[in-house]
This record gives structure tokens, C-alpha cells and sequence, in this order.
């Protein structure tokens, strides 16, 4: 199989990313389908040091001439051939060309100072709360206005041919056993595989645009509560939107906000018991719900490949399936632009450094 070659002009430091992370570890049974299943969750203990600002990896753009970027699908090409059952895993990178910035590519949020809610942080402070909504306000109507790029959708169509996620009649077992069909994992938070249309997928840390009550469980939807917060906040709103720039939107939906005057923000509160709504997302800090693990898992061990998508893996909760795939022998593919966690833990992977959205778009379309 062809290789391609290595073009990074910047190393990423993952490893020195994710060392300043202590897990505490759960193991407990959990019912799937009427199954039984053994996992382990892990809570993430936050510091500053997780999201230092690591090396800059070069801007996608300007990484590939025409021919080497033909070379990268011919090389994903070769990767695919032969596999039934491919499983993708996408994090921030892919959603870039979107306009979403991620945390630690070229144009990486982590690179402008930005430090996302930590769901302690959430839980536990008013003022923080106050901050995480007054920064919405200002960062969410362009967050939601973004659309699916070239990568969802060529990742959408090769799931309907049947080459992630494997055919209908393949997976026999799906029914069998009660398990769910699935063909993307994202580690993102905007709902562009959603709207892009793929159908088997879990937004392994949830959804921006859905609310909860931590309080009662009352689910709201986002841009009614947004309604209401800005119908609330209008002058407040106003003077913000003054002193922020278009290129201050964060991954999370939020925006960098050039005044510090969150006091005066006014939240509202459940409508059913006056609890404070949280957005369904698993904010840094907090655990991955343990179905949703076990649901991974299982795809993981039904794979015969697994293709990660614009993503450092710098988290466990998606590294956590590339290691799990690789103790397997499962055959892995990474396409991103920067270094990885799999690489520096020495995993066996096959990495393709290109713009994720022509790649794809190039394999999709033979």
C-alpha cells in the first residue's frame, strides 16, 4: 500500500497536552437492548495546562499541490479497498472549513487564548454561568448559521453507498444482538452530520443546540432559550456585539467578548421548576454517558477499519476507541492536519496529512 508522504513543517505536543490529566476511573454494568455489558467512564480532573498552546500546525490550505493531494485520496482509496465495515470517528478539524475554528489546528482557538467551560465551573458558579450565556449571546446566531462543508457531505454519501457504516443486509448482527447500526462517531458539538443527513451516528459529547434542566430534566430547545436571553439582555447584548469581532467565535458556540461586564446578564431559568438549563454537551471535566460508551465500543469491535477524521485525539473519551481499535488489530487511517495522540503513544496508523473536505470529496466520488 502506497504511504503517504509526511508534510508537517510544525510538531503538535500532544503528549505534553494531555499529561497534565488525571482520570478518575468507573466500572460498572449497563443494560444496551436488553444486553449486558461491562464499562469503564472516566471523569476528567481539568487543568489550565491541558489547553496550553502547543505548536502550530500549518494552515491546510496551503499544505498540498494538486498532485499530492491526489496522492492522499489514492492512498485513502487503497485503504478502503477490500473493508466492509468502516467506522469514522471526526473531531474539530473537519468542521473547520465551516468556519467552526477548533482548538488546536492553524487557526486554533487554544491559539487566541481561549480557555472552554469546565462542568465543574458550570455547575457550581453562577458567575460562570452568567459568563458561559452573556458570551453565547454574542458567538451562537453565527455558530448556528454555519453549513455542512465538502466533508460532511462526501462523509454522508459514503454512508449511504454503504462505505462507512457497511450495507443494511451486512449487518445482520445489528438485529440479532439489538445493537443500534452506526457509521460516525463525532467528537463535535455543532450537528453538522446531522444536517448533513447522515443517519447511524453518536455526537459523543452531545449537542450544542439542545438545553437541559439540572434540575428537573426539562429539555428546551436552544434558539427558543436564545430568544428569551437576548429579549432579556437587548442593551447588555448590544454594548458587547460593539466590542467583538467577527473572528472571535469559539468551537463550544460562544465568542470572545471585549468586556468583562457578565454581572448584569440576566439567565432564565427553567420553565417548569426554575433550575438553570445546561446545554446537552459534556463540557471539559465531565463524563461521557455510559451507554453512549458502551454503544462505541460495540462498533469499535464490529469494525474492520477505522478512519479518524480531523482529530488530535488529545481527549480520552475518543482516544480511548483508537487504542481500543488498535489492541484489536483493527486497521486504523487518520486524516488531519497536525500531530496525534495515536502517533505519540506509538499506535500503528496509517496518517494522511490533507484538507479533510477534498480528500474526502476525492474518495466519495469514485
Amino acid at each position: 500500500m502506497m504511504k503517504a508522504r509526511s508534510r508537517l513543517t510544525a510538531s503538535v505536543s500532544v503528549t505534553a497536552a494531555v499529561s497534565f490529566v488525571s482520570f478518575q476511573q468507573t466500572r460498572a454494568m449497563v443494560s444496551l437492548h436488553g444486553n449486558q455489558a461491562l464499562t469503564t467512564s472516566f471523569r476528567m480532573r481539568h487543568t489550565d495546562r491541558l489547553h496550553a498552546v502547543t505548536a502550530r500546525p500549518p494552515d491546510p490550505n496551503s499544505l498540498l499541490s494538486a498532485t499530492d493531494q491526489q496522492e492522499c485520496i489514492d492512498t485513502l482509496l487503497a485503504w478502503f479497498a477490500g473493508k466492509s465495515q468502516i467506522l469514522c470517528l471526526t473531531g474539530a478539524g473537519l468542521s473547520t472549513e465551516s468556519g467552526i475554528p477548533d482548538y488546536r489546528g492553524n487557526n486554533g482557538s487554544y491559539h487566541r487564548g481561549h480557555k472552554p467551560m469546565v462542568h465543574d465551573q458550570f455547575m457550581k458558579s453562577e458567575c460562570q454561568r452568567k459568563r458561559y450565556w452573556g458570551r453565547g449571546m454574542v458567538g451562537w446566531k453565527s455558530f448556528d448559521e454555519t453549513a455542512p462543508n465538502a466533508g460532511h457531505v462526501a462523509l454522508t454519501e459514503l454512508e449511504r453507498l454503504g462505505r462507512i457504516g457497511g450495507h443494511d443486509d451486512d449487518l445482520e448482527w445489528t438485529f440479532r444482538s439489538g445493537h443500534r447500526k452506526l457509521s460516525l462517531i463525532t467528537q463535535n458539538v455543532d450537528t453538522l452530520h446531522r444536517r448533513a443527513g447522515t443517519k447511524h451516528l453518536i455526537e459523543l459529547h452531545g449537542r450544542t443546540d439542545q438545553l437541559e434542566c439540572m434540575q428537573c430534566g426539562t429539555k428546551r430547545d436552544r434558539n427558543s432559550f436564545h430568544a428569551e436571553l437576548e429579549g432579556l439582555n437587548t442593551d447588555w447584548l448590544n454594548r458587547a456585539l460593539a466590542t467583538t469581532d467577527n473572528d472571535d467565535m469559539r468551537p463550544d458556540g460562544d465568542a470572545a467578548v471585549g468586556m468583562e461586564d457578565f454581572e448584569s446578564v440576566q439567565v432564565p431559568p427553567c420553565q417548569s421548576c426554575g433550575g438553570f438549563m445546561k446545554p446537552s454537551v459534556v463540557f471539559f471535566g465531565d463524563t461521557v454517558p455510559r451507554n453512549r460508551v458502551a454503544q462505541c465500543q460495540t462498533a469499535v469491535e464490529k469494525a474492520d477499519g477505522l478512519l479518524v477524521v480531523g482529530s488530535s485525539l488529545a481527549v480520552h473519551s475518543a482516544f480511548r476507541h483508537v487504542r481500543a481499535a488498535s489492541k484489536l488489530g483493527v486497521p486504523i487511517a487518520i486524516l488531519n492536519v497536525g500531530g496525534t495522540r495515536a502517533e505519540a503513544e506509538g499506535l500503528d496508523v496509517l496518517k494522511i496529512e490533507a484538507p479533510t473536505g477534498q480528500t474526502l470529496e476525492g474518495v466519495a466520488k469514485v
